[in-house]
């Protein structure tokens, strides 16, 4: 077979910015989602489904790492022109989250009525709904780490944008039919199947490279690294979505769901570094292994994502009261959640910066970081179950841990770069 002529790569900010402007575009359409929910359900049923999607997000932990992993592999792949590899990578991969996706829906079927017990509501349907969209979603991270290890970040961020787009018209259609919760679970599954389809078709022309597995293909080595990046990817995902889960079940319906509302307008500061994030890792990935500096790659990463982070900050904070009536109507505006938007941004920027740096060490393979938010999190939950007398209380707990970990996990990165 011929040698590729390989395409030009876009820099770091090229690609960011483009990616970002789609990752932004499917932000809108998810707060569009949500703003529709909560006008829909009202304060205690958009609760009862946000934290139903705090499971999902809990739960899909292993999508988090097997697109990773799969992105360093490509990348690495791709790097060398190994196409047959990358069609290999990917089938494995496929058969092996449909098994895991169908055994977390038979569990959470099985244990749908103590799980809905847990989070006060009143029916067990919302729990297996969230079994059901497992079946579909967990196949997502397959095609995202192939097209972000093969640098294809246009088609990765038509991906996201049709995901979140699709996702709202589904859940229109479902609301309209007067599936309420459920519903708006659904919704996420049927989003996430139309948009696999969408990109499957353009990357057709790697199955011309489809061949038997080759001798280097190192299946083992690949599940050995993935093991401490779920790990990673679990422990971080708990530092975002614990506090709506305990709220949940600490506090009033009502209270509770003025909170999701906030914090879901809060976690978007999340998404600023995710553009950057999904540009940054296989460059790196691909720079350590040909034993190239990737530091300059990070620090320019940091700049951008807290020039971001500010921006969104002032933003916030300015445009609070009308954010909350456009997103979801005068029923959620009042004094708590007026505060509780405001300062949600600054809360958890601090986390949206140790994301990055995340990212850099897993894209160089150095799964030690994983430790720091390990011994974190239950320091973490055990400062939210002791003392929770208030929900701005809860945020400033939120605060206080997100800038700690982010001043270790700085000074973490400092010591792996001088050693």
């Amino acid at each position: 077979m011929s040698k590729i002529s390989p395409a030009r790569k876009p820099g770091l900010v090229e690609a960011s910015s483009w990616l970002f402007a789609m990752t932004m575009g499917a932000n809108i359409f998810t707060y569009i989602f949500h703003s529709l929910a909560g006008r829909v359900l009202g304060p205690a049923e958009y609760g009862a489904m946000v934290s139903m999607l705090a499971v999902i997000t809990v739960i899909f932990i292993p999508g988090q790492a097997i697109q990773a992993v799969i992105a360093r592999e490509v990348a690495l792949y791709e790097s060398k022109q190994k196409y047959s590899q990358v069609v290999s990578l990917g089938v494995i991969v496929f058969k092996h989250v449909f098994i895991l996706g169908f055994a977390i829906f038979v569990v959470l079927s099985l244990a749908s009525v103590h799980i809905a017990n847990f989070f006060q509501i009143d029916s067990n349907w919302p729990v297996i709904a969230v079994g059901l969209v497992f079946m579909v979603v967990l196949l997502l991270p397959v095609i995202r780490g192939i097209l972000q290890g093969l640098q294809k970040f246009g088609l990765l961020g038509l991906n996201l944008l049709a995901d979140s787009g699709l996702r709202l018209v589904a859940g229109l259609i479902l609301f309209m039919l007067g599936a309420r919760v459920t519903g708006g679970i659904l919704a996420g599954g049927i989003g996430g199947l139309l948009a696999g389809l969408v990109v499957i078709f353009p990357l057709g022309w790697l199955w011309k490279y489809r061949t038997t597995i080759a001798e280097d293909f190192n299946i083992k080595g690949m599940y050995q690294y993935g093991i401490p990046v779920v790990a990673t990817f679990g422990a971080f995902t708990a530092l975002y979505t614990l506090d709506v889960i305990l709220v949940k079940h600490y506090f009033d319906p009502i209270i509770a769901g003025y909170y999701s509302a906030a914090a879901l307008v809060g976690k978007a500061f999340l998404f600023l570094p995710y553009a950057i994030t999904q540009v940054l890792f296989p460059k790196v990935s691909a720079g350590h292994s040909q034993n190239e500096d990737t530091g300059d790659l990070l620090n320019k990463s940091m700049l951008l994502t807290g020039g971001a982070l500010l921006l969104g900050i002032i933003t916030v904070w300015l445009l609070a009261p009308f954010v909350i009536l456009t997103l979801f109507g005068k029923e959620f505006l009042n004094h708590d959640t007026l505060w509780l938007v405001r300062w949600f941004g600054i809360a958890i920027s601090p986390l949206a910066l140790v994301f990055v740096i995340m990212q850099y060490h897993l894209a160089r393979k150095n799964v030690k970081f994983a430790i720091l938010l390990l011994i974190d999190i239950p320091l973490f939950l055990a400062g939210m179950i002791l003392y929770h007398p208030g929900i701005m209380q809860i945020l400033a707990l939120l605060g206080c841990n997100h800038v700690l970990l982010l001043l270790c996990s700085i000074l973490f990165t400092w010591r792996k770069r001088n050693d």
